[in-house]
């Protein structure tokens, strides 16, 4: 087909063995604007048309060599010669000839003398009418294309709901050819227990009660797995509004489930683990939630009998049957050595154990009544703390599911999230321990909270510190170390109230900052340590166990700073030589942690000058009522400090005591925490 003139120069192949015709021809076309290419017979006309694909052709019925009527016979046998219009032109009037053309394919004639009026307008209507076929071919095999190629299925069926129409992406989704589903009822592939729900909404569009509806389902695929979908369905009516059937769409949606399934698994439990004070409490909690967002039957809680060496059942969440009772009795009398059972398999190896079928293993204790409830699929994982395995959580399914490797990692990461909350609840009982020793030794317990604090260091980075409790005991605690031989972590917090309870809070917040159990936490980003943070320590009812923070960890290669923050007052920068902004704010607005769950928190960045100096303090520091009754405040704190910072001084002592010589009372109304951080030059 001629591309470069079609519409704007349309091309003629004009075809005839007198030259006077050509040449009048060639003039009426060319002053309409058109293109013309010439052929004296037929034969000429045909390598033409292979050549130049024109537009359309002129064709003289009577010709030697291969006449009209022979040439268009053979034009149409040729590429694109069907689509290509053929207007006869012959000084032959009769019906025989009129028949003759059409029989051979020509799309219209005229007879000679030619009249140009009747040419012109022939010609237009012609091509006005092979463009808009061309366009419509053009839009059908779009349409076409675009059908083969979604991801979605498009399918039809009628009143009897048999599929009269799937798209390719059917078979992708289902493995049944299109030849073995079209004819058959939608509702074959519907799982079982999903029937009754697809038919509550396919019947009233049947019955005419509604026009459309969604909903999902589970189908079975050619390979016997369970999958699902997202149906839209919508009635298809004739001219008339009668109903033809039934048309929509299909969206194959078990992937996204499935990762939706497994991070509500995740969520729920580090939701019950946050509200939990004890493992006994958590444990059916976990099971519950796991089970439920995953659509598993079955969970169980085995723990480590160190003297016995054996797992215990200690806990299940169990199945609401008869024979589920039967399976929890037999499951209470039986104990598993490491490599023994799926228990001990996974005690033994320390990592996920997936079991496809329950009635091949070889190596499970509890076949025959696995067997009689209907279990036919687990999966177990370890709860670690490091190396040390606490204990090991099992599921069940009774339905036959393929090992899902996904699922092992996060429920691998689970077990080591419940590790850490043994541990830490633990760490947390020690604490409450402590306590009561605190409690009568409050002197002691201040000693013990102080030497829980950094010890100063010099070099690239020095570091310095002052803390003073307007109690024995506060709720103020700050730290810096090494993440690495290039990171450094810099912190500082300060807990609502003071006494026992905010040095208890402050101390259980630096013991998990410091060992890094945070779960799922990358301590480089400070944005993602208040996220954790905030998801572990959320204000209790009383509203009064909630802190601010300020964390920061500094790069001495690259000389940067990134920080977040938490309701804490801004870190103070001086930097020496700059001649823009020598005292910088390093804060951000924000809420405390613990005051609502969905906190989002965000980074910030900063280039750090070698010679900076950065303070970070608590509110304590400069909300310091005055004897004429008005508060100190930041902004003379900051003033304070940088006139410190110009006389060289490096004594926080002196800090100290001005702030106490600003003070109307004795002691100071606040927990005083101050941390100077100086970036030496290199």
């Amino acid at each position: 087909m001629n591309t470069t003139s079609q519409k704007d120069f349309p091309l003629i192949l004009l075809a005839d063995d007198d030259k006077f015709t050509r040449m009048l021809l060639r003039q009426i076309l060319e002053k309409d604007g058109y293109q013309v290419q010439e052929a004296t017979n037929g034969e000429e006309c045909l390598a033409a048309f292979t050549k130049h694909k024109p537009d359309m052709v002129l064709l003289d019925g009577m010709m030697p060599v291969m006449d009209g009527f022979a040439c268009c016979t053979q034009l149409q046998k040729l590429e694109d010669g069907v689509r290509t219009p053929v207007l006869m032109i012959t000084g032959l009037d009769d019906q025989v000839s009129v028949d003759r053309a059409f029989e051979a394919g020509a799309t219209d004639y005229v007879t000679k003398p030619i009249h140009p009026p009747v040419l012109r307008q022939r010609l237009r209507r012609i091509l006005k009418a092979k463009w808009a076929q061309e366009a419509l071919r053009e839009s059908e095999k779009k349409y076409r294309s675009v059908v083969n190629n979604l991801k979605e299925v498009i399918f039809q069926a009628d009143t009897g709901r048999r599929l009269i129409f799937l798209n390719p992406a059917w078979t992708e989704i289902t493995g049944f050819s299109l030849e073995e589903s079209l004819g058959k009822r939608f509702l074959d592939f519907i799982h079982p227990d999903d029937r009754q729900l697809h038919d509550s909404q396919f019947r009233p569009l049947i019955d005419g009660k509604k026009e459309d509806c969604r909903y999902q389902v589970r189908y079975i695929t050619k390979k016997g797995n369970v999958a699902y979908m997202e149906v839209y369905a919508r009635v298809m009516s004739a001219l008339d509004e009668t109903l033809i059937g039934i048309s929509g769409t299909l969206n194959d949606i078990t992937e996204r489930l499935r990762q939706e399934k497994h991070l509500n698994a995740e969520h729920a439990t580090t939701r019950v683990l946050a509200e939990s004070a004890t493992l006994s409490e958590a444990s059916l909690k976990i099971l519950q939630a796991i089970c439920e967002n995953l659509g598993w039957t079955l969970g169980e809680l085995w723990s480590v009998d160190t003297q016995a060496n054996v797992l215990r059942c200690v806990e299940n969440w169990p199945l609401p049957t008869v024979e589920g009772s039967e399976f929890k009795a037999v499951t209470q009398q039986m104990t598993f050595a490491p490599e023994v059972g799926l228990p001990g398999q996974v005690w033994a190896s320390g990592e996920p154990i997936w079991i496809t079928n329950l009635a091949e293993a070889t190596n499970f204790r509890r076949t025959l009544v696995a067997a009689k409830v209907g279990l036919s699929t687990a999966f177990g994982f370890p709860i670690l703390a490091g190396d040390e395995t606490l204990g090991v959580i099992t599921f069940f399914s009774r339905e036959l599911q393929e090992p899902d490797p996904d699922l092992l990692k996060i429920m691998g990461a689970i077990g080591s999230q419940i590790g850490q909350f043994m541990k830490r609840k633990q760490a947390e009982e020690d604490l409450q321990r402590q306590n009561l020793i605190l409690q009568a030794e409050l002197n002691q317990a201040a000693q013990y909270v102080r030497s829980r604090l950094p010890i100063p260091f010099t070099g690239t980075v020095s570091t310095d510190a002052k803390f003073v409790p307007s109690l024995q005991l506060g709720g103020d605690a700050f730290d810096h170390y090494w993440l690495d031989d290039d990171n450094l972590v810099i912190y500082l917090l300060d807990v609502a109230g003071h006494g026992v309870k905010s040095a208890l809070l402050s101390v259980s917040v630096m013991n998990i900052l410091r060992s890094q159990s945070l779960f799922n936490t990358n301590f480089h980003h400070p944005s993602a340590v208040l996220t954790s943070l905030n998801r572990v320590f959320q204000m209790n009812e009383s509203g009064d166990d909630y802190f601010t923070i300020w964390y920061g960890v500094y790069n001495r290669i690259q000389h940067s700073l990134i920080y977040s923050c938490a309701g804490h007052p801004p870190a103070i920068l001086l930097s020496e030589g700059s001649t823009t902004t020598p005292v910088k704010q390093l804060g951000s607005r924000s809420i405390p942690i613990g005051m609502l769950p969905d906190m989002d928190f965000h980074d910030e960045f900063h280039q750090i000058q070698p010679g900076s100096t950065l303070y970070i303090f608590s509110d304590g520091a400069y909300e310091i009522h005055q004897p004429d009754g008005k508060i100190w405040g930041l902004k003379a704190f900051i003033d304070f400090l940088t006139d410190y910072k110009k006389k060289n001084t490096k004594n926080l002592d002196q800090v100290l005591h001005h702030l106490h010589k600003l003070n109307a009372n004795k002691a100071l109304d606040d927990d005083f925490s101050l941390l100077q951080i100086e970036f030496n030059c290199c």
